[in-house]
């Protein structure tokens, strides 16, 4: 291709691109010019308030009167205090529940309803007989020579003297069965036997008496039980029913109580054991 040639097809070149140079060329320089354009006010308002603010030093925060801090360690030290005493608390009703337990094994005659209605005033109860065999119990408000006037539960009653068989205090007047001595333990494989006497110290006479036994482990629950009449005298109700374990007043008997052990039973489980007496009273 000759030099001639050549020219002529770059002039050819430069005039077609030519315009598409010359509009390409303002509008590169707008949005140089939009892009170096400031920012509008309110965005350099902004801007500064935030760079204030960045290096703005903090004012110095007068003393709280609740510091967070000791706030919470004074809380989880209460709280820790409080669980102390409630753990406390748990172990004193732990062993009051034992005491109660062994207080409820103790041998202690029964309390009739009557003399419930009368606890008001036990020491001045009195129990009179009359000669039809009424029993009138109550405290005594006067006495001469004809007459005695006696506070009941029921109310008030004035009662001659001629109709009087016996007075006597009634605190007095009921049984009080306690063993003598020690019992003695017999152990077998499959049951444990106790052996002893029991003596009536109390001024009236006290029927079915049986003795019960008990074996606990450490936690006071009961592993066996069983109880065994007395050998006592024989007695007959009015009713026909006979009591061969009836203890007169100062009268001694023996006992033996057998407690089966259950199938798995292991020597080592036993803590202790309790005993206790029961009978009735009848008129």
């Amino acid at each position: 291709m000759s030099t001639l040639t050549r020219r002529l097809l770059t002039a050819f070149l430069i005039l077609m691109l030519a315009p598409a140079l010359l509009a390409l060329s303002p509008r590169k320089k707008k949005d140089q010019e939009e892009t170096e354009a400031p920012p509008p006010a309110e965005m350099q308002v902004d801007e500064q308030q935030e760079s204030a603010e960045k290096t703005k030093k903090p004012a110095p925060r007068g003393k709280e009167f609740f510091a967070p801090e000791e706030t919470v360690t004074q809380r989880d030290q209460a709280l820790r205090e409080l669980q102390q005493e409630v753990r406390a608390m748990e172990d004193e009703l732990n062993r009051l529940r034992l005491r109660l337990g062994e207080y409820e094994d103790l041998s202690t005659p029964r309390i009739r309803e009557e003399i419930k209605r009368l606890i008001n005033y036990p020491e001045q109860i009195s129990e009179i007989r009359l000669s039809n065999g009424t029993v009138v119990q109550g405290r005594i408000l006067s006495e001469n020579l004809d007459r005695v006037v006696v506070q009941t539960s029921l109310g008030m009653l004035s009662i001659e003297q001629e109709n009087i068989v016996a007075l006597n205090p009634y605190d007095k007047l009921h049984a009080d069965v306690k063993l003598q001595g020690e019992y003695e333990e017999q152990q077998h494989s499959d049951k444990r036997v106790y052996i002893g006497v029991v003596r009536n110290e109390g001024l009236r006479r006290a029927d079915f008496v049986r003795v019960l036994f008990r074996l606990h482990d450490k936690r006071t629950q009961i592993i066996a039980q069983d109880s065994g009449f007395v050998n006592g005298s024989e007695y007959t109700f009015f009713s026909g029913v006979i009591s061969e374990s009836s203890l007169e007043p100062n009268a001694a008997a023996e006992f033996r109580v057998e407690v089966p052990l259950p199938k798995d039973f292991q020597p080592s489980q036993v803590s202790y054991r309790t005993y206790k007496i029961l009978y009735d009273e009848f008129e």
